[in-house]
C-alpha cells in the first residue's frame, strides 16, 4: 500500500514480502514487530488526533449552520437578507471545507496506518510483547467520547425527524445531528479495530495453528522459522554426529 503524500511521518513501513524477510528467527520477528506496532498504534491512537476530529466536527456543525441560515436568508426576497445570505454563505464556506478537507485527510492517514497496523499484527501472535505497543488510555480516549458524541448525534436526528420543530430549524438540528453521529462512528471504528488485534493477541492458539504456544514452551520455533535437526530416526535414532545412519 503507497502512504499517502502528507504522511511524511517517521513510521515503520508495512512488513516486507515473505521472501524478502531478513529475520533468521522467531524471536527477531517478535522484536521488531512489537517495535513497528508500538510506534504504530501510538500514532493511529494519539489523544491529539481524537482532538483535532472533534474540533473539526464543531467547526463543520458550525458551518452547517451558517450554511442553513444563508439559504433561509436568500430565499426571502428582501436586499438586506440578500446579502446577509451571502455574508453567512461565505462563512459556511470558510468552515466547512477546510474542515472536511481535514478530516479526509485524517481518514487517509487512518486507513494507511491502520492497514500497517493489521498487517504487523497478522505475522505472528504472541501476548508477552502486546505491553510494547499496548495504548489503553489512548484507545479508551478514542472509545468513550466518541460514543457520547454518536448518542447525541442520534438523538438530535431523531428529535429533528418526530419533533414539532419548525421547518427552519430541521435542517440544521437534522444536519448538526447526522455530522455528530459520523464524527462518532469513526471514533468508535478506530477504536473497536484496536481492541479486535489486542483480542486476536490474547486469543489461545489452537493445537492446529502452530506457533510456540501450540504444543507448549517447548514447541520450537513457529510456522514458517527453520528448526533444529530432527531426532527422528527410522532406524533407532541419530549417530554421534547428529545424523540419521544410513
Amino acid at each position: 500500500m503507497t502512504p499517502p503524500n502528507e504522511l511524511r511521518l517517521p513510521l515503520p513501513p508495512p512488513p516486507p514480502a515473505p521472501d524478502e524477510r531478513p529475520w533468521k528467527d522467531r524471536a527477531g520477528l517478535l522484536d521488531e514487530r512489537a517495535r513497528a506496532m508500538g510506534a504504530l498504534a501510538r500514532w493511529y491512537l494519539a489523544p491529539h488526533r481524537a482532538l483535532l476530529l472533534w474540533l473539526s466536527t464543531l467547526v463543520f456543525a458550525l458551518g452547517w449552520s451558517l450554511a442553513v441560515s444563508g439559504f433561509q436568508f436568500l430565499v426571502k426576497g428582501e436586499i438586506i437578507e440578500h446579502v446577509l445570505g451571502v455574508i453567512f454563505l461565505g462563512l459556511a464556506l470558510g468552515a466547512t471545507v477546510p474542515s472536511s478537507l481535514g478530516v479526509a485527510s485524517g481518514i487517509r492517514r487512518d486507513v494507511f496506518v491502520g492497514a500497517c497496523l493489521r498487517d504487523w499484527a497478522e505475522l505472528e501472535r504472541d501476548p508477552q510483547t502486546l505491553p510494547h505497543w499496548r495504548v489503553s488510555g489512548g484507545a479508551l480516549l478514542w472509545l468513550g467520547p466518541s460514543i457520547v458524541l454518536a448518542c447525541l448525534g442520534l438523538a438530535l436526528g431523531g428529535f429533528a425527524a418526530f419533533s414539532d420543530v419548525g421547518t427552519e430549524s430541521v435542517g440544521t438540528v437534522a444536519g448538526i445531528g447526522l455530522v455528530f453521529a459520523a464524527a462518532g462512528a469513526l471514533g468508535m471504528a478506530k477504536a473497536i479495530d484496536y481492541y479486535r488485534l489486542v483480542g486476536r493477541e490474547l486469543r489461545p492458539l489452537r493445537p492446529d495453528t502452530g506457533g510456540p504456544d501450540a504444543y507448549g514452551p517447548d514447541a520450537g520455533y513457529a510456522e514458517g522459522f527453520p528448526e533444529g535437526p530432527s531426532e527422528d530416526c527410522s532406524d533407532g535414532g541419530p549417530s554421534d554426529d547428529g545424523f540419521c545412519n544410513d
